[in-house]
């Protein structure tokens, strides 16, 4: 069974992180933001996920950076 699992936006990452929004964006499409992922849609707009879980993981320092972009 799929759970829905909760996530974080861009503005709340950056709130949390002192940085901005635009620089967490940024960040999941270049691959230097370490948690979440992103995707464009046929409209060319971005969608960003950031999972709740994995960001705290990485506020804590369990997780390392990232290196493939979206």
């Amino acid at each position: 069974m799929n759970q829905v699992k909760k996530v974080i936006s861009p503005r709340e990452a950056g709130r949390i992180l002192g940085r901005g929004t635009a620089t967490i964006e940024q960040g999941l499409r270049d691959g230097t933001f370490p948690v979440g992922t992103c995707f464009k849609t046929k409209s060319n707009r971005f969608v960003y996920i950031i999972p709740e879980d994995a960001f705290n993981r990485f506020l804590r320092g369990e997780i390392a950076g990232r290196t493939k972009p979206c």
